[in-house]
């Protein structure tokens, strides 16, 4: 058994390049790029998509969900595609890609996950209507991408307490350990493992301060996706919940001029968006 912190432990298996590190599905950016393309006709989109029986099922699921009941029901992925328009069908292709990440065999974590993958979702979508909703627009696609990365250092510290718990056996990890490890540690992981990924520095700026007393120089992306973060652990759509969270009284929902109301329908927003973490 070792006599090196859990810490320490970590460290030495991220620098090593032992553990299961996550790796970026680089699918993810070369089917995105492929849905903006304007020249690519309708029907070529459509063929890629259903090349990948896991994401055509979800977009055809989506597209026939209780949202749209009132209309005729679609059974194509070209009709979904007309349906839900590019936007939502490459939001929801970056959802079903990345939640791959997200699968464990540890039965000791595969709650964690589940949440975790849950929060990731909220967070991402909640971070979008919320750019939309304060007419940040253009930022709107960034917001959602942001809220997608904000806890991937949860993710990283997962894997290699699953490749620690795997190499010994006999160590000691008592939840109450892996959570203070966690709290501590996911925020820097995550900022170093999106720069090792080489994605855009304000993705990184996000998962590496999140949870940090908030600065002046925050940006607009930034504060979104902290307001929304604080709200999911408000209402349970996290790892830990945190029911008592004051948002409306915070730093961040007063630079950004957020009212009640906008909170409370933000909260419907996230409770809508669990069906897409499913």
């Amino acid at each position: 058994m070792s006599d090196k912190s859990l810490a320490e432990l970590i460290d030495e298996a991220i620098a090593s390049g032992t553990a299961g590190l996550p790796v970026f599905p680089r699918a993810v950016t070369e089917l995105r790029l492929a849905l903006k393309d304007e020249n690519r006709s309708l029907d070529a989109i459509a063929k890629q998509i259903a090349m990948d029986a896991s994401l055509a099922s979800q977009i055809l699921r989506v597209a026939n969900s209780s949202f749209y009941a009132s209309l005729s029901k679609i059974n194509t992925v070209k009709d979904a595609i007309v349906r839900l328009g590019l936007p939502k069908i490459v939001q929801i292709a970056t959802l079903v890609m990345q939640k791959g990440l997200f699968t464990t065999k540890d039965p000791a974590t595969t709650q964690f996950m589940t949440k975790l993958w849950q929060h990731s979702v909220a967070v991402a979508l909640g971070s979008e209507w919320l750019a939309k909703r304060l007419a940040f627009q253009a930022q709107a696609e960034e917001a959602f991408m942001a809220g997608l990365f904000h806890d991937i250092g949860e993710l990283l510290l997962i894997r290699c307490l699953e490749d620690l718990r795997l190499k010994e056996p006999d160590l000691n990890l008592p939840d109450d350990l892996i959570q203070e490890v966690i709290s501590r540690q996911h925020e820097a992981k995550g900022a170093w493992l999106l720069r090792s990924w080489n994605l855009p520095e304000i993705y990184c700026k996000v998962a590496g301060s999140h949870h940090h007393a908030e600065c002046a120089d925050s940006g607009t992306v930034e504060l979104i996706v902290r307001v929304v973060d604080m709200v999911c652990y408000k209402l349970g759509i996290a790892p830990r919940a945190q029911p008592d969270l004051m948002v409306s009284s915070s730093e961040e929902a007063a630079r950004l001029g957020l009212s009640e109301i906008t909170l409370a329908e933000l909260e419907i927003a996230l409770e809508d968006s669990l069906a897409l973490s499913a």
